[in-house]
């Protein structure tokens, strides 16, 4: 019975922990909002846009990274048939870098 109820309790604790984002989560927030109010980067929904136009699908993960000096918008995005393709788009310009298909 008390592993049951330490599952239970371990089962609990991970579903909550997964509801709340880390406090990392907002200071980035901000931060993107910042350069893209600023002009430095473009939205996400251009980025999703131009995504799409080139391949049709769901977007199922993005960050943003800096490289060299240079933002980057790192997408993957899944296909209806199942292939998932990743993305590396320039945050400034929206000028696709790389694309290839995730194995």
């Amino acid at each position: 019975m008390m592993k049951v109820r330490a599952l239970t309790f371990l089962v609990a604790l991970l579903c909550f922990a997964s509801v709340l984002p880390p406090f990392a989560y907002a200071d980035d927030d901000k931060r993107i909002r910042q350069l893209q109010l600023s002009g430095e980067i473009l939205s996400l929904e251009q980025i999703f846009d131009r995504a799409r136009k080139i391949k049709p699908g769901r977007i199922v993960d993005v960050d943003l990274d800096k490289d060299d000096g240079r933002y980057i918008y790192e997408i993957e995005l899944l296909e209806s048939s199942g292939k998932v393709w990743e993305m590396e788009f320039d945050a400034r310009t929206g000028k696709l870098l790389q694309l290839e298909q995730d194995d």
